[in-house]
């Protein structure tokens, strides 16, 4: 295929790049090497995937210039660079975090199942009613009368928006900001032109909600105090208390979850998360979940609740489009069957697992780390401290253990380079000579593999993942 256009074939399916060949473009070729290429084969995948959608179904003609030009806007989209929430951060998994910290790295045996399953990106498509099957498991687990799958979040908040902009809309005023993955909630409600702002303060009032839309046929949009960053997300209450509060009301209950996951489980609880069986128990009329996220599945969108509602999504002109495409079906599958089993869930899934990560092991590996760490050249001081981090949105907060690393001339000469080199990069701040490593974001596996970055000569080091990958 010609890196100056796609003239192989008359058919749009042709015109599309296969993901080997765009793994040999730089940037993506030099991504790979910060991060894990099975993240950037990932990234591909699901950049790809409304394409090859667009290109079976509608599109005569595909908006790309050159293979270079599609290899620079992937790796772009995959590395967040679109002006969206936090800044960019990779760790030692090898994922891009940042912004996409709450989707977290998708467990290892979620994608070889998903690869026994699919083979291919067609497989599936050759199941009629596969698509179906995933949105019953759904509802099984969850108590919800239907659901839909979508790409993501963002195109799930799409359809639902343009349909409640149709009726009397309201969200409250305390909500309206921006998301932690970028969504700029005023301007986008702008933009669709019917959904409207209630309440006289930021506190949320739950009368004064009620009292504003009772006896309307209107809906409240509701956000979870997960879909925000900062101190202002803690006022929101928990959305099984809004719930509560609207069992019984006429007007219509949507709420978006944030990072919240389909069943409740100890991280849930622990954080007053709302999960959507709980939201459908008390009332909720449609609920919005990533698959990412608590789930630790694909990074889609997923929409459940009653009947009705989600029948109304369906038949949106946009629908079928935005719907998620056979090679995430296949993981959030695999995924959903993990929840079902309820066998070492939170082992399984790796955000669940650096969540749960008990504080004694965290010092337990930081000290080893720094016993490790101590001889080499680069390093002039080490300390630890405690520190109550806040990696996800909502401000939630986590006890951790950090490990700064004070470097000498050489050291600063050296380990950003190492660091920069490294697939697993494990500085998530680094200034003024001072590299600090979070404990909780990295995998007891990565330690060794940090340990030997950051010495002048290599040095094996042997029982470091087994004496602290306990949990």
């Amino acid at each position: 295929m010609s890196q100056k256009g796609f003239r192989m074939s008359d058919s749009p399916l042709n015109r599309i790049p296969s993901i080997s060949q765009l793994m040999e473009l730089r940037p993506l070729k030099d991504l790979a090497h910060k991060v894990s290429s099975s993240t950037v084969a990932a990234g591909i995948k699901s950049y790809l995937e409304p394409y090859q959608k667009m290109a079976m179904e509608v599109a005569p003609t595909l908006p790309y210039t050159s293979l270079q030009g599609l290899a620079s806007e992937i790796s772009n989209w995959i590395l967040g660079k679109k002006g969206l929430g936090r800044p960019e951060v990779i760790n030692a998994t090898g994922q891009v975090l940042g912004r996409q910290f709450p989707v977290g790295p998708m467990a290892e045996e979620i994608i070889v199942q998903a690869h026994a399953r699919r083979h291919d990106y067609h497989l599936a498509s050759a199941q009629a009613d596969f698509r179906q099957s995933v949105e019953q498991l759904l509802c099984e687990m969850t108590g919800a009368e239907a659901a839909i799958v979508f790409q993501d979040r963002e195109a799930a908040m799409y359809l639902i928006t343009k349909h409640l902009a149709a009726y009397d809309t309201y969200v409250p005023r305390s909500q309206m900001s921006a998301t932690f993955d970028g969504l700029n909630l005023p301007k986008h409600f702008e933009e669709v032109n019917g959904i409207h702002e209630i309440g006289a303060s930021n506190e949320i009032d739950f009368n004064e909600l009620k009292e504003g839309i009772q006896g309307k046929a209107a809906r409240l949009l509701w956000f979870d105090r997960t879909n925000f960053d900062g101190p202002g997300s803690t006022v929101i209450p928990p959305t099984t208390k809004l719930l509560e509060a609207f069992r019984g009301a006429k007007a219509e209950c949507w709420v978006d979850l944030g990072i919240a996951g389909l069943v409740s489980d100890e991280t849930h609880e622990t954080f007053e998360l709302t999960s959507a069986k709980q939201a459908v128990a008390a009332g909720a009329d449609v609920a919005l979940v990533g698959g990412g996220f608590l789930m630790g599945g694909p990074d889609c969108g997923i929409v459940l609740g009653k009947r009705e509602s989600i029948a109304l999504l369906r038949h949106m002109a946009m629908a079928a489009y935005l719907q998620a495409g056979d090679a995430c079906l296949v993981e959030l599958e695999a995924c959903l069957r993990i929840h079902q089993s309820g066998e070492r869930v939170e082992d399984r899934l790796p955000l669940l697992s650096l969540i749960s990560t008990s504080i004694e092991n965290l010092d337990l590996r930081a000290t080893r780390l720094a016993e490790q760490l101590t001889i080499s050249a680069w390093i002039d001081e080490i300390t630890m401290r405690e520190v109550e981090a806040t990696p996800l949105p909502g401000g939630i907060k986590l006890p951790s253990r950090q490990v700064v690393l004070k470097l000498s001339e050489e050291g600063k000469m050296s380990v950003p380079e190492h660091l920069q080199n490294f697939p697993a990069v494990a500085s998530l701040s680094g200034s003024e000579g001072e590299v600090v490593l979070d404990i909780r974001t990295i995998f007891p596996r990565q330690d060794s593999e940090i340990v030997g970055k950051l010495l002048p000569e290599t040095h094996t080091f042997e029982g470091s993942e087994s004496e602290s990958g306990e949990k």
